[in-house]
């Protein structure tokens, strides 16, 4: 999940809380998480990166 108006239009501060501490970094993903692996992509440092998919979320599937 990343924490954006229509989340936050969706879910209360309280439900918000609660999902923070399911994730291993006890964070809501930001904007800035997203596109920072956009930036990663996009440069030559990915240059050997094929068919991946990558999983932005804090940690919470590798529980």
């Amino acid at each position: 999940m990343t924490e954006t108006p229509g989340v936050k239009a969706i879910m209360s501060e309280e439900d918000l809380k609660q999902f923070k501490q399911s994730i291993p970094l006890k964070r809501i993903g930001q904007s800035i998480d997203i596109a920072n692996l956009v930036v990663f992509l996009a440069s030559d440092e990915s240059s050997y990166i094929t068919g991946e998919c990558i999983v932005v979320d804090g940690g919470l599937t590798i529980q």
